[in-house]
């Protein structure tokens, strides 16, 4: 009990000035559960797995009124895998989103790595709620097909995002170098624009973001991807709430992907993914997708069908290496709320692919259930 005392007088002396100072609050998810995914041609993969319903992850904000109208914001929160107690996003000690900025009635401007407003998360989304899974879900996620709401993350990022009015709201960012610290030379670092827009009036919601990556140039030793055309994302959605179901669906237009993992990554990072093209210039495709919620039996049942067109591809400096990665994907889900912080779920996947990969002992079709408990807090 004195070593209690002892522990909480030292934390109040380094904290007590912080916390009369600002509103400060801890927040998080713990999603775990039981996992089967089965890639074609693969042994199944059967155990607990984080984060299937929502990406297990605890994070802190806080804000601090400063006088006419103008507040200081921050966020840090850090993704975790409960079923091994590692950090996610490469390891990043606060790898979701952290930055701080200013907020007042024009607006909120931030610094540092956010979460873009096609991505599905973060706290300047404005994407996740037209798809049914809220781009949760594993591979029912949306991100399974748009690229970009797979949680597209920038470093380095300065952002704008403009209050709502009348139902609009809008926000820009850009990225001086999307992964990892800046180095010498603008063209020596990867460098992205991101923007999105938003209205909701009533039970209808329409949302339009887009989103450019500029690779660097190409150094010694090569770092890929370089010197590429810039990558392109264009996603558009809507949803409507009829109270019985609500109703969702969109489109992306894709252009100069060059890697496909985003795409490609079957249930978790342990299951089989899809190359890279290294040297290729990078390929096109359109995604499309359909979704409903519904409530039922003091729960909700959700459902989607996504669809991925590809063109075809060979990689210049490995003729033979040619792949059109066109896919389906067609989701289910359940989830029972216990209380307003707690609720089980069940969800099923199926990937599956209409195009050609032909690359050895390579696939990217197969299926992916779940059932698991997430709490938040």
């Amino acid at each position: 009990m004195k070593k209690s005392l002892v522990a909480l007088a030292i934390l109040g002396a380094f904290s007590g000035t912080a916390l009369a100072q600002s509103n400060v609050t801890m927040y998080g998810i713990v999603d775990v559960g039981l996992q089967i995914i089965k890639a074609d041609n693969k042994s199944s993969l059967v155990g607990v797995e984080s984060g299937y319903q929502s990406g297990s992850r605890f994070g802190v904000r806080g804000s601090e009124a400063l006088g006419n109208g103008m507040t200081a914001i921050f966020t840090l929160e850090a993704g975790y895998d409960v079923s091994t107690g590692q950090s996610l996003q490469g390891g990043r000690l606060f790898g979701r989103q952290a930055f701080a900025g200013l907020q007042s009635g024009l607006g909120t401007v931030v610094a540092g790595r956010i979460a873009s407003f096609s991505s599905g998360t973060g706290s300047f989304d404005m994407f996740g709620q037209v798809d049914p899974f809220a781009t949760g879900w594993g591979l029912n996620s949306l991100g399974s097909t748009f690229l970009s709401a797979n949680a597209l993350r920038v470093d380095n990022a300065l952002a704008y995002v403009s209050p709502t009015w009348g139902g609009l709201k809008f926000g820009v960012g850009y990225s001086f170098n999307t992964n990892g610290a800046e180095t010498a030379g603008t063209s020596t670092n990867t460098r992205a624009f991101v923007s999105g827009v938003s209205w909701g009036s009533g039970p209808f919601y329409a949302v339009a973001t887009y989103d450019q990556i500029q690779y660097r140039d190409c150094v010694t030793p090569v770092v890929q991807p370089c010197s590429s055309p810039n990558q392109k994302h264009l996603q558009l959605g809507a949803s409507w709430d009829f109270g019985f179901m609500k109703l969702s669906g969109g489109y992306a237009d894709q252009s100069n992907i060059r890697s496909v993992t985003p795409t490609a990554t079957l249930g978790t990072t342990r299951a089989v993914t899809l190359p890279g093209f290294l040297g290729a210039t990078g390929y096109d495709n359109s995604a499309y997708f359909i979704g409903a919620s519904v409530p039922l039996f003091g729960g909700k049942l959700l459902a989607s069908y996504q669809w991925s067109s590809a063109d075809s591809k060979c990689d210049p400096l490995r003729p033979l290496v040619c792949f059109e990665p066109s896919y389906s994907v067609i989701g289910v889900g359940y989830e029972y709320n216990f209380s307003r912080r707690t609720n089980m779920y069940i969800g099923f996947g199926q990937r599956d692919p209409s195009g050609t990969l032909d690359i050895a002992n390579q696939t990217f079709g197969g299926y992916q259930t779940a059932l698991g408990i997430r709490h938040m807090f």
